[in-house]
């Protein structure tokens, strides 16, 4: 099937109408609680100081350039009882022979995008990259039929790697696309030399003596439980009622930028991010159109993955993990080399949620390290 180059071009009526919901929009005024921080959420002040910079001084023709700057492709993916989907990705080459195909997966609230920062290291390096939307994020379509699961995200994406031409490859995935790493590492071996993920979750193991954990674990493990019991409730509405949440959104870019940022500035590690990027963010998955986004997590539960991969969940193939501190889901090493064959790991002393975003030249150098060591053998 032909692979067709794209380029991100937002029709003129689209910027028109989403510049006259900017103009009349309303903003909450009466809520008094810029002084309790961001307990209730993205502050008043934060949102409005970025939605003056919005309808002021953004341009979307101007990030669109500079996305389009990534060699960008379209091409139909069948798959297994859901039919054709049109799947959009990056394919970034290197003018080294030797070449490593990397596949990036993204998760929410990020895209494909999230990789551009990393792409001349590990050009220099010598990798090949390809960075899709996953189904349903970005420009890929989706099924419109119940049940689209990890596995199958798995074999969309072996799939245009082996359109591209690559009977062998290394993957790299944080938030949902860890998930999605895991299962092509297990259901793909032959192909997938190694994964590597920024976030690694599961339950704990059964131990018969409780391993010791270093200071960064300890930490790591209350950040979990904090994150569990004060951030997840998202989860919880994305997961249940995702078409209603889309109706909100859809027609809504501040309500849509307000429920992004609120878990982009908690789930990073200080990280300074300008109104620019937290736009640019948002629009990339309003202008698409957020429900299918939020689909995934209706779709989608670990213990159904278990399940999907018919009890297979261990990881046999080298498997590389990069431990920021500010992760949301990383548990200890003795926890993760119960699900993989876990042989390099290496902890960070700053990084949060989006990696290769926050910390694209470590990401990048451990991606580097730990294929560089593996893909020969």
């Amino acid at each position: 099937m032909a692979i067709t180059p794209f380029k991100i071009d937002i029709p003129d009526s689209e910027l028109e109408l989403l510049s006259r919901k900017l103009e009349l929009a309303r903003l909450p005024t009466n809520i008094a609680n810029e002084q309790w921080g961001e307990d209730n959420g993205v502050t008043v002040n934060r949102v409005s100081e970025t939605v003056k910079f919005w309808r002021e001084s953004y341009s979307w023709r101007k990030e669109e350039a500079r996305l389009n700057e990534m060699p960008q492709f379209r091409t139909p993916i069948d798959v297994d009882g859901f039919g054709t989907l049109d799947i959009h990705f990056v394919h970034s080459t290197s003018p080294s022979k030797d070449a490593i195909p990397l596949l990036f997966l993204h998760g929410w609230p990020g895209s494909f995008s999230e990789i551009q920062k990393a792409l001349p290291r590990l050009h220099k390096a010598g990798f090949h990259v390809v960075s899709p939307s996953l189904p349903g994020y970005g420009f890929s379509s989706y099924p419109d039929k119940k049940g689209f699961r990890h596995v199958h995200h798995a074999e969309v994406m072996h799939k245009l790697m082996s359109r591209l031409g690559y009977k062998q490859y290394v993957v790299q995935g944080g938030d949902w696309g860890a998930f999605i790493t895991r299962c092509l590492g297990i259901m793909y071996p032959e192909s997938v030399k190694a994964i590597h993920m920024n976030m690694i979750m599961m339950p704990k193991p059964d131990f018969d003596k409780e391993p010791e954990y270093t200071p960064f674990e300890k930490a790591s493990l209350e950040r979990n439980a904090w994150f569990s019991q004060t951030q997840s409730a998202y989860l919880l509405l994305q997961g249940s009622k995702p078409r209603t949440l889309g109706f909100a959104m859809h027609d809504s870019p501040i309500g849509m930028l307000a429920w992004m940022a609120d878990k982009i500035f908690v789930w990073s590690d200080a990280y300074p991010w300008t109104p620019t990027e937290l736009i640019t963010w948002t629009l990339l998955h309003y202008f698409p159109g957020p429900t299918t986004g939020f689909q995934m997590y209706k779709e989608n539960d670990p213990a159904e993955m278990a399940v999907a991969l018919q009890g297979n969940t261990y990881v046999k193939v080298p498997t590389g993990v990069s431990a920021f501190p500010k992760e949301l889901g990383l548990m200890p090493r003795s926890w993760a080399e119960r699900q993989a064959n876990v042989v390099f790991w290496r902890e960070h002393s700053s990084g949060g949620h989006f990696a290769a975003y926050e910390k694209p030249e470590e990401l990048a150098g451990d991606l580097i390290d730990f294929y560089k060591q593996v893909w020969k053998v």
